[in-house]
């Protein structure tokens, strides 16, 4: 099978992007052909030698290269704090020029790649604008194939246009953010609402989020499935090798862009207050908003035990700090199914997380004998800005969660076997 993944950020950095890269991995493993359309800055781009474009098996990336001449604007992040320069969506929306260049290098790339790769599927990540233009590109010009499996190109044949017969099918997923993006952003609603309605398919991380779906596209429940989320088992595992410290130290982790959205601020506020001796707090990340993360650096500063910074960093180096702490706290306000609490469990890790909608109840379906603590939210003011009134609540409540994690002293063996990226892909491509 001939798949496209589509993915209007870059193919890391975030969790959609490593969705995106454990997805392909998978489906090479099974041996389907794979194109990728991203974007990605200058000197990011994958190096793939020309010879092997449509090598079996091979994935082959077809990047929009952003900030430069020929497109002068940075990445938009679906989230408005991304961990590498970005602009937002808002700023297109309040900018049509800016829209028109971003639509344009999209537009073009969405054409040349399906003309050329024939793809039977096409994946898109987040229910957004750039999988609304690749259903609406469909919709106006699909044909069917003939039968030397080329498509017709010829613009005036319209009475091949049969909307009936389509060449390929468009898959949807919903990554949370896309779904605040929509909420928050008066960009292109109306024909995001009625492309999305086009996809074949739907994916959504939780029950919770497949009803925030049909109600904000109107989209028909048969078509979403619920699919959670997924873990990489070859990269994150307890590793007997790596023995936590004997100093009878506490180590904490938060893994994650370091903003105010998701908790962080919250955290070192917490983490404070907290009197026990021993501890530590490594928070591992990067700054999407350079004042908002020297806010949070400063916070730190005044705690009378260790808050630690550092940079991001690869998945493989990741899974040697989760097996080096003892607790890790994600305090988002907002999320999806977050993967990096199920990396730090299959490492060893307890978890202290927000009582996120779904979560919970993913969790609890597919994760059993494991220690997760979990943090009532304070109320919103919208999708992700907590009431500021009520963070003390909210600091409090995390500060009492990480303590009776410290205090649990059972043993906790967590078993994920049903959490895997190959159970997404089949469940995908059933």
């Amino acid at each position: 099978m001939r798949i496209l993944s589509v993915l209007a950020q870059k193919p890391s950095s975030t969790g959609s992007g490593v969705y995106l890269s454990e997805l392909v991995k998978c489906f090479k493993r099974m041996g389907h052909e794979q194109e990728i359309i991203c974007a990605m800055y200058e000197g990011e781009q994958n190096c793939v030698d020309e010879n092997r474009r449509g090598e079996l098996c091979e994935p082959v990336y077809n990047p929009v290269i952003f900030n430069t001449a020929a497109v002068p604007l940075k990445i938009a992040g679906m989230s408005d704090v991304m961990p590498y320069e970005s602009i937002k969506y808002s700023d297109l929306a309040n900018d049509e020029k800016l829209l028109a260049v971003w639509a344009k290098v999209f537009e073009e790339k969405i054409e040349e790649v399906i003309g050329r790769f024939k793809p039977d599927l096409i994946i898109c990540h987040h229910l957004y604008l750039l999988t609304a233009m690749v259903a609406d590109y469909r919709a106006r010009s699909a044909r069917p194939y003939d039968d030397k499996d080329r498509p017709y190109n010829d613009k005036d044949c319209t009475h091949m246009g049969r909307q009936d017969v389509v060449p390929y099918k468009i898959f949807g997923i919903c990554h949370n953010t896309d779904l605040r993006q929509y909420q928050q952003t008066d960009l292109k609603r109306e024909f995001i609402k009625e492309n999305i309605k086009k996809l074949d398919k739907i994916f959504s991380p939780s029950e919770e989020h497949k009803q925030k779906i049909v109600e904000l596209f109107d989209v028909d429940e048969n078509k979403i499935e619920v699919i959670g989320i997924g873990y990489n088992s070859d990269i994150f595992y307890k590793d007997e090798n790596l023995v936590k410290s004997d100093n009878k130290e506490t180590k904490l982790l938060y893994v994650g862009k370091v903003a105010k959205k998701k908790g962080v601020m919250s955290l070192v506020k917490a983490f404070k207050k907290i009197d026990e001796k021993n501890i530590s707090l490594d928070i591992i990340g990067g700054a999407g908003d350079k004042n908002e993360y020297d806010e949070i650096l400063k916070e730190s500063v005044t705690s009378q035990n260790k808050i630690n910074f550092l940079p991001p960093m690869k998945q493989t180096e990741l899974a040697k700090e989760y097996n080096s702490h003892d607790i890790f706290i994600l305090p988002s306000f907002s999320e999806g199914v977050p993967m990096v609490p199920i990396e730090a469990l299959a490492c060893g890790c307890k978890v202290v997380i927000s009582d996120l909608p779904g979560v919970k109840t993913f969790y609890d379906a597919n994760i059993k004998n494991a220690c997760i603590k979990y943090v009532k939210l304070p109320e919103m003011t919208n999708v992700d800005d907590a009431d500021i009134e009520e963070l003390c609540g909210f600091e409090k409540r995390l500060k009492d969660a990480i303590i009776e994690a410290i205090d649990d002293k059972k043993p906790y063996k967590p078993e994920l076997a049903s959490i895997s990226w190959e159970n997404i892909t089949k469940t995908m491509l059933k």
